[in-house]
């Protein structure tokens, strides 16, 4: 969402011109967004279903919109364009299970294994139909090329967080963080994902207690995010960590910068990203990085980073405390960070690289 919000508004800024044919779930904030636009149509596509009714959606419906509007050119923001276009296509490659072997999963569900084959098959036809793959990093584009012997086009789009948190100013503390006022925080900011390996901190806290007395981690869970997520508060609960792992639940995007400002640490042991925001942001409110020392991290944080070993309680535990009793280390490591923000675009810059390209495309299928 941050994505899509971010670079449809930009679009609206940087290409208002054209006329957009919108393809949006209703009630998740694109409605505002679309209105920006001088010229468009919104056209409403189901939230959730089986695999059958999404793929009588697209095969039916969508495509039938889609060639009623008569576009030039289509883009993807969520990896799936259509399987037999009316024009060109460029597809923004989001879902790292698409080409990350299956350990970086976490636990998923039989009923997600199923349908994460169902996208990766998909995936594999419409490349075929593609004429321009965005990727967020130049990990996704090998990964890809990899994973898909793709040859086709690919452009690094990159990512960034946005705006509005570089002018939130809010400094109260969250009262549900008052308690803990005097421990070491470590904010990790992620909805629950399987791949977000949210389990290790269980294992985390249980192995080594008394060595992390002082360090508490703050997640942002709801427990209907996933079908995994309920167990996981549950886990937490029942090995007494209610205190050392404290769930804040879901915190709205305006509020998240006071959470940032009263950490000392961000902490993200994901096991696969396609670019990971949340680095990007933690950078600009000083706050030091701990993540999972992978191919993916090491694209956007670079040095600005202390890694560790995402399947390993141990090395989580090593690099915490490494960084919680060395100052000196956090500060070279928000200062790295500081550097790093320079390297990324703005959102503006980025919808107006892909407006180019999707000009480009347009005119070369047609």
């Amino acid at each position: 969402m941050t994505i899509g919000h971010n670079l449809t508004a930009a679009l609206a800024r940087i290409a208002p011109q054209h006329n957009y044919l919108m393809i949006i779930p209703s009630g998740y904030g694109y409605e505002e967004i679309c209105s920006i636009f001088q010229h468009y149509q919104i056209f409403f596509c189901p939230q959730k279903g089986s695999l059958l009714k999404q793929w009588l959606f697209e095969t039916f419906e969508l495509s039938r919109a889609v060639r009623e509007f008569q576009p030039d050119v289509i883009l993807s923001l969520s990896s799936r364009g259509l399987l037999h276009p009316p024009c060109a296509q460029a597809i923004h490659c989001d879902d790292t299970h698409l080409f990350y072997p299956s350990k970086h999963f976490g636990r998923q569900t039989f009923k997600n294994r199923i349908n994460k084959l169902y996208q990766k098959w998909h995936m594999r036809f419409q490349l075929k139909k593609t004429q321009l793959v965005l990727c967020q990093t130049p990990v996704v584009e090998q990964r890809i090329r990899q994973t898909f012997r793709y040859r086709g086009r690919t452009c690094i789009s990159g990512s960034t967080f946005s705006d509005f948190l570089r002018e939130e100013r809010q400094q109260d503390m969250p009262e549900n963080l008052i308690p803990y006022k005097d421990k070491w925080k470590m904010f990790c900011l992620s909805k629950y994902y399987a791949h977000k390996n949210l389990e290790i901190l269980v294992e985390l806290f249980s192995r080594f207690r008394e060595e992390l007395e002082e360090v508490v981690a703050i997640i942002t869970i709801d427990s209907n995010d996933h079908p995994n997520a309920s167990r996981l508060l549950r886990s937490i609960e029942k090995h007494r960590l209610s205190k050392k792992i404290i769930n804040v639940g879901s915190i709205p995007h305006h509020n998240v910068g006071s959470y940032y400002r009263h950490c000392q640490a961000f902490l993200m042991p994901t096991l696969m990203e396609t670019f990971g925001i949340p680095y990007l942001e933690a950078m600009s409110f000083n706050l030091p990085v701990l993540t999972s020392d992978l191919d993916f991290a090491h694209s956007v944080c670079g040095d600005a980073a202390l890694y560790f070993d995402p399947w390993n309680s141990k090395s989580i535990r090593d690099a915490i405390l490494l960084l919680k009793n060395n100052p000196l280390l956090s500060n070279v490591l928000v200062r790295k960070g500081q550097s790093r923000l320079k390297m990324f675009k703005s959102w503006d810059q980025i919808a107006g690289e892909i407006s180019e390209l999707l000009s480009e495309i347009a005119v070369k299928r047609a």
